[in-house]
């Protein structure tokens, strides 16, 4: 028999009722929290600029400066975000001769953020840091040196290079005057090519490549062999690769036949494609030969 008309207003009315409850308010509940949450995130964002840290490197509290001071050097990366006023550089010099006798990784970080902007007005107080007596304001200061670059600063930076220095001092060190891309620089690293710390070596051979200097070739041709960093177990795969990559780049600045076979076996049978393509397009547009 067929629903009475009374009936089917019946289960209509439970439809629509069940329909509510477990679908339609459900929904709406959602859809507002969700706009709740966004409205909440757009009120509550702040956009910090550099000044902004710079401020709260120097008012706030012990946790909140090396934060910020971490926060700036980050931000400072970006060309975009770099203050190009006076005003800000006066500021970030004072904040930084202050931070003397702050934690010393407020002022690591104010180091490498002015090593960021490549301002050389910021060469002379990061001389200051290489005196520091805690390392990691040391290496910070011999990196921002270098990132400046500040050529004035290539006395005390290979005074970092000598043996009386930790490892970490001297790496940085050997970095920072490639960084300088100042012929001059060519002698003293020439001279690290001997070191006997591996990466100082490797660094210096690159550095040398860059300027056109070849004194570099065997330190590079070992850096082409995969069997070369066996002999080196702190090296891990990801580090290997990038060394791989990197000496495959100096081969295009600096052409020699010796490159030639390493370079076939890398475009041939190496297990990184990344490494065999650009292996393939060096030995095809440096070296006139294709594989």
């Amino acid at each position: 028999m067929a629903d009475s008309p009374p009936q089917k207003r019946e289960n209509s009315s439970k439809v629509y009722t069940l329909y509510y409850a477990f679908f339609l308010i459900p929904l709406m509940i959602t859809i507002f929290g969700v706009m709740f949450f966004f409205m909440f995130k757009v009120l509550t964002y702040e956009t910090n600029s550099p000044m902004d840290y710079l401020t709260d490197v120097q008012y706030g509290a012990a946790t909140k400066r090396w934060q910020a001071a971490y926060e700036l050097s980050k931000l400072l990366a970006h060309p975009e975000q770099i203050p190009l006023d006076d005003g800000f550089h006066q500021k970030m010099i004072s904040v930084y001769e202050h931070s003397i006798h702050d934690d010393p990784t407020v002022r690591m970080y104010l180091a490498l953020a002015m090593g960021r902007t490549s301002e050389k007005i910021y060469g002379k107080p990061l001389l200051t840091g290489l005196e520091d007596k805690d390392k990691g304001s040391r290496v910070a200061a011999i990196k921002a040196l270098g990132n400046l670059p500040f050529l004035p600063a290539r006395e005390a930076l290979f005074e970092f290079t000598n043996e009386a220095h930790s490892t970490e001092e001297r790496l940085a060190a050997t970095i920072a005057l490639g960084n300088m891309n100042d012929p001059s620089i060519i002698p003293i690293l020439q001279k690290l090519l001997d070191d006997e710390e591996a990466n100082i070596r490797w660094d210096a051979a690159i550095a040398l490549a860059k300027l056109g200097d070849d004194a570099g070739v065997p330190v590079i041709t070992n850096l082409l062999d995969r069997s070369y960093f066996k002999n080196f177990k702190e090296v891990d795969a990801e580090e290997e690769v990038q060394a791989i990559l990197v000496a495959i780049q100096a081969t295009s600045i600096i052409p020699s036949e010796k490159f030639i076979n390493n370079l076939t076996r890398l475009a041939t049978l190496d297990h990184n494609m990344q490494i065999r393509d650009l292996a393939i397009k060096t030995l095809d547009k440096t070296y006139n030969r294709k594989i």
